[in-house]
């Protein structure tokens, strides 16, 4: 993981405090689409969890009187927010009903829905704080305290649902396949200009010895969002835990603001 060149100990990093999901005991196995799957939603939740790691070791170290930092920070948040609502929306949506008709069994993904409402009124409060909070207002200690009202209960449905995707190997293989391939279809449509960077700035192509390639991606597409679609929030980006290009780096707010 990076490390702070100012430091003989490594700085924290998006791997903590909330726990990445391993896949090394099923991604290579190539029985069942399942395990794809399986692979592929946890690789996302990763992602969605560095978000979260990045905010949280962030929050309290964004030097309060410099405006323009906090109104991007708040911008990051904001971003992040979205896109876990675009994320599970669409599973709702999309494929938990398409997965209930492959297995025929009703209510089968009902666990993952009632895990996305558990942690639903704690995250929307954290989402609200980050679209109306002020940036002449904003305070580290009011989104720490905002984070931990939702934090568990969302990182154990992440973890969770990963498990849930392992057991659906007892039905179609191509059928799951086909489902999850219409999620990401759907995962598309969305606003690239506040998504598309924040989903490579969290993705770590050297998680577990490089093994994954994710998101899969024409070589040109880092290009494209880097050049394109981050140039409009451009000053969010920069408390991604990774480059575009997946490359990870030092978190840029990891330590007390010095006073002026």
């Amino acid at each position: 993981m990076p490390s702070s060149s100012s430091s003989s100990s490594p700085s924290p990093w998006a791997d903590q405090p909330f726990e990445l999901i391993p896949t090394l005991e099923f991604s290579n196995n190539t029985s069942h689409a399942a395990n794809y799957v399986a692979t592929q939603m946890a690789l996302a939740h990763n992602g969605i969890l560095r978000g979260l790691n990045s905010i949280s070791l962030q929050a309290t170290h964004i030097p309060a009187n410099d405006v323009i930092t906090v109104r991007d920070f708040l911008t990051y948040c904001q971003c992040w927010c979205e896109s876990m609502h675009h994320h599970h929306d669409a599973e709702e949506a999309v494929f938990f009903p398409v997965i209930e008709s492959i297995s025929g069994v009703q209510g089968l993904m009902q666990a993952n829905v009632e895990q996305h409402r558990a942690f639903s009124p704690g995250f929307d409060r954290f989402h609200e704080y980050c679209r109306r909070c002020p940036p002449t207002e904003y305070d580290g200690g009011t989104m720490t305290k905002l984070i931990q009202g939702f934090a568990e209960p969302l990182t154990r449905h992440l973890h969770d649902e990963v498990e849930t995707l392992r057991a659906l190997d007892q039905y179609d293989s191509k059928q799951v396949k086909q489902a999850y391939q219409q999620l990401e279809k759907s995962l598309m449509a969305t606003d690239n200009h506040r998504i598309a960077p924040l989903v490579f700035g969290t993705a770590d192509r050297t998680f577990e010895g490089s093994i994954h390639n994710f998101p899969r991606v024409p070589f040109f597409v880092p290009c494209v969002i880097h050049y394109w679609y981050g140039r409009r929030h451009r000053g969010a980006w920069r408390f991604n835990p990774c480059t575009i290009w997946r490359d990870p780096r030092d978190l840029a707010f990891t330590s007390a603001p010095t006073a002026a």
